[in-house]
């Protein structure tokens, strides 16, 4: 008897054990994502780059440089920049060592594609460029540096100076979706890639943040 009273409870023990294993792995169960925030004004904030992401020699200019400005305004090839109208956007520009760095976040709902080819149509028009009336020239190439993924395009722009000098202008443009995160640096010729590289990931891993939340 009281062999059979041990069985039973083994059995019973063993049916309770599977119907909470099973109960367990049920996949109908509904899984629950937060819901997308909207894309704010304080949101694109944000995810700029501050001074603190920068070394100590850069301290933040009075103004940034809107998303719409051209990268050499004396000709043509770069004009369809001017047209960006995002839905929201954020600028900051800092200086230090003899150059300017520009921080951009947009947002062009439904658009963001065709922000990113914008960029590779100038990068083709301005390929090579002489404004004479300027004495200016200006060559524009694929910039090599640091960290690249496939939602990120990096443009070097060398522009020639009358005086002989040659200045650098970088720009690294990161989007996900409808999102839009641009990173300039002008100066001398060569630009610190190191710097580059080390923004870059900030302003990704920032960028990241904002579309994980909106999206």
């Amino acid at each position: 008897m009281l062999g059979q009273r041990k069985a039973a409870h083994k059995t019973a023990t063993i049916v309770v054990g599977m119907a909470l294993l099973v109960s367990g792995c049920r996949t109908d169960r509904e899984v629950t994502q937060p819901k997308p925030q909207p894309v704010t004004q304080e949101r694109v904030d944000a995810a700029l780059l501050t001074v603190e992401d920068l070394p100590d020699s850069f301290t933040a200019a009075p103004e940034g440089s809107p998303i719409d400005t051209e990268v050499i305004a004396q000709h043509e090839c770069d004009d369809t920049i001017a047209d960006l109208e995002p839905k929201r956007t954020a600028t900051a520009d800092f200086t230090g060592s003899g150059t300017r760095l520009t921080t951009t976040v947009a947002w062009f709902p439904n658009a963001g594609g065709a922000v990113d080819q914008l960029y590779r149509d100038v990068a083709e028009d301005c390929a090579e460029v002489v404004v004479v009336e300027e004495g200016l020239s200006l060559r524009t190439s694929a910039l090599d540096y640091g960290v690249l993924s496939d939602d990120t395009l990096a443009l070097k722009f060398e522009l020639e100076l009358a005086t002989g000098s040659i200045e650098e202008r970088d720009l690294i443009i990161m989007r996900q979706g409808d999102l839009v995160s641009i990173v300039r640096l002008t100066g001398p010729r060569p630009s610190d890639k190191e710097l580059l590289d080390a923004v870059v990931r900030v302003a990704i891993g920032r960028l990241g943040v904002l579309a994980e939340d909106t999206t």
